[in-house]
Parts: structure tokens; sequence; C-alpha cells
């Protein structure tokens, strides 16, 4: 099944879409969003929730990543690990729209 994660990305009111077991019934256990923040947006939440774990994939732009009261900048190119139920605050630190990409999958089998 082909699917354009782009196009959903940018008709999405979130700046988000991701792409699993929601949409195609054949996925069981990972899921894939396309994500971006406006120039200078900030406070976007991410994480995963209870029983997953993602990778964050910056593809353009530099981001800073919150999480408590720590701080990192993310450049393009970079990856950054998000155990299992983390959140994190998300700020887009350049004059362009920053493009990420979310994997994610279970850390426990179970089923949605």
């Amino acid at each position: 099944m082909s699917f354009n994660l782009r196009e959903k990305c940018h008709d999405s009111h979130k700046g988000e879409f991701f792409y699993g077991a929601k949409i195609n019934k054949e996925i069981k256990d990972v899921y894939l969003g396309l994500c971006f923040l406006e120039p200078g947006e900030s406070n976007r939440k991410a994480g995963p929730g209870i029983g997953h774990e993602e990778l964050l994939y910056l593809i353009n732009g530099q981001i800073q990543i919150e999480l408590k009261n720590e701080q990192l900048t993310l450049n393009a190119g970079e990856v950054y690990f998000i155990s299992d139920g983390l959140k994190v605050k998300l700020k887009n630190l350049s004059d362009e729209r920053a493009y990420f990409m979310i994997a994610g999958g279970h850390t426990k089998f179970h089923e949605h």
C-alpha cells in the first residue's frame, strides 16, 4: 500500500501526520510520522505513549528539545531517542519550516 505522508502532513492543521495501524491494519508494531514546526514555533509536545519508544530525525533546520529542566539542540541530520512514555517540548530555532520524522514502535507487544 502506497501512502503520501507529506501530503497528509501538509493538510493537517496540527503540522503532523502519522502512518500506522490506525490507517493500515497490516501494520502491527511500528508507525512513522512526518511533522513540521513553523519558524519560531515553540512548545510543541512530542513523545511516545506508555509502551512505545520513538526516534526523532530532523530533516532540516535546527530545533531545541526540552525535557524537564534540560535543553539540547538538534541539527539537521541528527536523531534523538525518546524513551517509553517520555514527553518533550520542541522549538524551531530556524528561520524556515523545520521538518522532522518520528518513527516509533512498541516496547512490549500489545494491540491498539
